[in-house]
C-alpha cells in the first residue's frame, strides 16, 4: 500500500455517518502507511492513542471572517504532512474543500489522490455554477473515486457526465453486534413502557424529513385498526422532532407512539432485538435531499429484523425488495401500512426475510470486504 495521507472533517470522535465509515475503512488499512488529518474535538486524543495508525489533529477551516479562503490552514497542513510524513496519495474524504487542496497539489508536485463521496455532499456541489465547477476540476483530475452506493454512482454519472474515470463502491457497512444485547435494558424498556405482548414496530434515524418518520405515523391508525397491540419506536434526535411529536397528537396516536432521543451505542442493540420489524420510509425531497444509501438497514439486518425501505436513493441496494424486506412508495400512507400489517400477521415470512437479511450482511457488507476494495485502489 502506498504512503496515504486520509484528509478528512468528519472523524471520530465526532458522531455520524461518514465520521463511522471513515474509522472502520481505516481500521483495516496498513497502519504502518497510513496517515489520519483530522479536524480537533473533545477526547480526540482518547481516540487517537488507541489508534494504530497515526493521527494529526488541526482547526482545518478558519473562523476568522478577514483570512480568505477559509481553507488555508487546511492547505497548509496538508503540505507539511506530505512532506514530512513522505506521503505518495491523498485521500479526499470530502470534495469540497478538501478536493481543492488535493487538485491544487496534483497540479504543482504531481501528487495522485482519489476522492470518496456520498449522496448528500454531490448534490453540495450543485447548488450554484462555481461549486459545480470547481467539483468537475476535482473530479477530472482524481486518479479513482469511491462512493457508498450504486445511487451515488449513477448521480455522478447524471451531473457530470463527461466523467470516464473508475468508480468503485466501497459500502458502508453495520458496526453493531447481535451479540451485545443486554437482556437487562431490554427488560427495562419493556417494563417502562408497557411493551409486554406488543409488536414493536422501529424507526432508527435523524429525526429529518427524508426519513419518513411522519409517513409511519399517518400510516398508523390503518395500522393498529388490524393490530391493536402494534406500538411505534422513534430513536433518534432532529430538527423535525417538534413536527413529528405533534403530528402525534394531532392523529390521536398518545402512548402507542414512543421518542427515545438519547440512546448510546450500549442501549441501541436492545432497541434491535425488541422489534417485529423496521421500517424507513426514506423518500427524495424536492431539493434533492436523498438518502445515500442506509445503514440501519443492516444493522436491523444483524438482529435478522425485517425491514420496510422507501423506493428512493440508495435504500433500494441496502434492501432487497422480498428478499430481506420489502420495499414502498414512500408518499403512499396506504402501501407502507399494509406492508407493516403484512409483516405483523406473517411472522414465518417475516422471520424468513430477517434471516435473509443477516446472512446478506455477514457475506457482503462487512468492514473487511469493503476494505479490500479500497485497499486495491491504494497499490
Amino acid at each position: 500500500m502506498k504512503r496515504t495521507l486520509l484528509a478528512t472533517i468528519d472523524f471520530p470522535p465526532q458522531t455520524g455517518g461518514v465520521a463511522n465509515y471513515w474509522a472502520n475503512l481505516c481500521r483495516e488499512l496498513s497502519s504502518d502507511s497510513l496517515v489520519v488529518l483530522a479536524p480537533e474535538a473533545t477526547n480526540s486524543i482518547d481516540f487517537d492513542v488507541k489508534q494504530e495508525y497515526s493521527v494529526y489533529r488541526q482547526n482545518l477551516i478558519n473562523k476568522n471572517k478577514w483570512l480568505w479562503p477559509k481553507w488555508l490552514p487546511l492547505f497548509l497542513s496538508v503540505g507539511r504532512l506530505i512532506k514530512s510524513e513522505r506521503i505518495e496519495f491523498l485521500i479526499v474524504a470530502q470534495i469540497l474543500p478538501i478536493g481543492i487542496i488535493a487538485y491544487i497539489h496534483k497540479k504543482l508536485f504531481n501528487l495522485p489522490y482519489g476522492v470518496s463521496l456520498h449522496g448528500l455532499d454531490l448534490n453540495l456541489t450543485q447548488v450554484n455554477f462555481r461549486k459545480k465547477w470547481i467539483t468537475k476540476l476535482i473530479l477530472n483530475s482524481a486518479d479513482w473515486i469511491i462512493v457508498n452506493s450504486e445511487f451515488t454512482k449513477r448521480l455522478i454519472k447524471k451531473y457530470f457526465p463527461e466523467i470516464k474515470l473508475k468508480i468503485e463502491i466501497v459500502y458502508p457497512c453495520p458496526n453493531i453486534n447481535s451479540e451485545n444485547v443486554s437482556q437487562v435494558i431490554k427488560d427495562n424498556l419493556i417494563v417502562k413502557n408497557d411493551l409486554s405482548g406488543k409488536k414493536i414496530i422501529l424507526t432508527v434515524g435523524r429525526l429529518v424529513e427524508r426519513k419518513g418518520q411522519d409517513m409511519v405515523l399517518k400510516s398508523f391508525l390503518k395500522v393498529f385498526e388490524k393490530v391493536p397491540e402494534a406500538r411505534y419506536v422513534i430513536v433518534g434526535q432532529g430538527p423535525d422532532q417538534a413536527r413529528l411529536k405533534q403530528l402525534v397528537l394531532d392523529l390521536g396516536l398518545g402512548n402507542q407512539v414512543i421518542f427515545y432521543d438519547k440512546v448510546d451505542d450500549s442501549e441501541l442493540p436492545a432497541f434491535y432485538d425488541l422489534a417485529d420489524v423496521f421500517v424507513m420510509p426514506c423518500r427524495e425531497l424536492p431539493d434533492g435531499d436523498v438518502e445515500g444509501f442506509g445503514i440501519v438497514f443492516l444493522e436491523a439486518g444483524v438482529y435478522k429484523k425485517p425491514v420496510i425501505a422507501g423506493r428512493s436513493g440508495g435504500a433500494v441496494e441496502a434492501v432487497e425488495h422480498n428478499i430481506t424486506g420489502i420495499v414502498v412508495d414512500p408518499n403512499n400512507e396506504k402501501e407502507i401500512a399494509e406492508a407493516i400489517i403484512y409483516l405483523l400477521q406473517n411472522p414465518e415470512h417475516a422471520r424468513a426475510l430477517g434471516e435473509n437479511g443477516y446472512a446478506r450482511v455477514q457475506e457482503k457488507f462487512n468492514w473487511a470486504e469493503q476494505a479490500k476494495i479500497l485497499n486495491n485502489l491504494l497499490q
